[in-house]
């Protein structure tokens, strides 16, 4: 009977023994694994946002306008032909269509300053003049916003730029050239560097 006890009473124990250890594995693992998968998830969460942030800044396009801050897709525009003397205001426009042929060369755009759109095949590029560019019978575009002391000269700031008036004018006197400026069609004085050299 007592040895019954005994071998009993060794059973009780052995069978706990394992239901703990069994449990205390459980937990153990159920940890180690909550672990693992926290850190697993941790790592594609930061992979992930490091992804997206070298994504970000390496889609970010600094900006491409000149010192004019004038961009290589502006246009200026007239809905009239430049005179052969003379000068005229011209806007800064961004093209809606095209020109084709099928629209028989003309283009639609639109004006910066007011959104408005207009058809005209009067639409010009530009760039910033280089000195060579600066002579005598040279038609070139102009700042008209920022006048000192009779001088005309670039945009300062790009909201001046891109929302002001601009004139295209015929360059008529150099002789000022080593004072910094030329003399357009009107007797206009321009600063050497509000120059732009229009082109299709």
């Amino acid at each position: 009977m007592k040895k019954l006890f005994v071998i009993f009473v060794i059973g009780f124990f052995v069978l706990t023994a394992i239901g703990c250890k069994s449990d205390s594995g459980n937990y153990l693992t159920d940890t180690l694994k909550g672990r693992i998968t926290d850190t697993a998830l941790d790592s594609l969460t930061t992979k992930t946002t490091e992804s997206t942030q070298k994504t970000t800044a390496t889609d970010y396009v600094p900006s491409d306008a000149d010192a004019h801050h004038i961009q290589p897709s502006d246009y200026f525009i007239s809905d009239r032909e430049f005179p052969n003397q003379g000068w005229m205001y011209v806007h800064l426009a961004k093209v809606v269509t095209a020109p084709t042929a099928q629209t028989k060369y003309e283009g639609q755009f639109m004006k910066i300053h007011d959104g408005k759109e207009i058809w005209t095949k009067h639409y010009w590029k530009s760039r910033i003049a280089s000195k060579a560019e600066i002579k005598i019978g040279a038609i070139v575009i102009s700042f008209d916003d920022n006048v000192v002391d009779s001088i005309y000269k670039a945009p300062k700031k790009k909201d001046e730029a891109r929302n002001g008036q601009w004139f295209m004018g015929k360059i008529t006197d150099t002789t000022d050239l080593y004072k910094g400026y030329v003399t357009v069609a009107g007797g206009y004085k321009v600063d050497v560097n509000n120059i732009r050299i229009p082109f299709k």
